[in-house]
């Protein structure tokens, strides 16, 4: 296929949701509310990011509440904590108030006077991150919204991402992952796609996962260079 048929199809960039573009700073409120050990809410999103890996790579589909709930309840367990219903549920609702970073809306804006689609890629269900797109007043400035949930496959299998292009008719060439994670850009690269890492908590990129395209610190900074890359 040449590169100018490429071009004349349809180009997608994609988002990853949690971390990237809505932060987790209410789990870590919610978290010192409980007077849980400092740093608690990262081992518990790294913990419940492992668990649901270890799952989809054995084979096994659970949607993310479930496993974020078991994940939990095994971590609350270890710290000594009480492990009731009301205790998971309060903590486990932060999901559903994650506010964007303040880079997200006017990047997004930007994109929108591209040609560009703008498509939130997420672990998560679909209708809490439509919730969370449209709390935040971004709702007109999102083309589509897929979840894992869709093909019962966690990303970062490389199918997962295949499946999204070919959702919008998008050659993996054509695609292009904004994330904060070393992990998700690697499926995404391995799968065909153009990727470009955010730095939003780790300040290097992992150097055995697959090269992004470009590293940037906001947002606005990643749209820019993926509309000049998928141009």
């Amino acid at each position: 296929m040449s590169k100018q048929t490429l071009k004349s199809e349809p180009r997608v960039i994609f988002f990853d949701v949690v971390e990237t573009v809505f932060s987790l700073t209410p789990l870590k409120d919610k978290m010192a509310e409980l007077n849980l050990p400092a740093g608690t809410d990262r081992l518990f999103f790294a913990q419940l990011l492992r668990d649901a890996f270890a799952l989809s790579a054995s084979g096994v589909f659970h949607p993310f509440p479930d496993i974020a709930k078991g994940t939990l309840k095994v971590l609350l367990h270890s710290l000594g904590h009480e492990t009731d219903e009301t205790t998971l549920n309060d903590i486990l609702g932060v999901f559903t108030r994650l506010p964007a970073h303040e880079d997200v809306k006017p990047a997004l804006e930007k994109l929108r006077d591209s040609d560009c689609k703008a498509v939130m890629l997420t672990n998560g269900s679909r209708a809490n991150t439509e919730k969370l797109v449209q709390d935040n007043g971004i709702e007109n400035l999102v083309d589509d919204i897929i979840s894992v949930d869709d093909f019962n496959t966690w990303k970062p299998q490389t199918e997962l991402y295949r499946q999204a292009a070919l959702k919008h008719s998008c050659a993996p060439e054509n695609a292009l992952l904004v994330a904060a994670h070393a992990w998700d850009i690697h499926g995404a690269i391995q799968a065909g796609f153009h990727g470009i890492w955010i730095q939003r908590h780790e300040s290097l990129y992992h150097p055995l996962m697959g090269s992004p395209d470009e590293q940037v610190t906001d947002l606005v900074d990643a749209v820019d260079l993926a509309v000049q890359r998928l141009r």
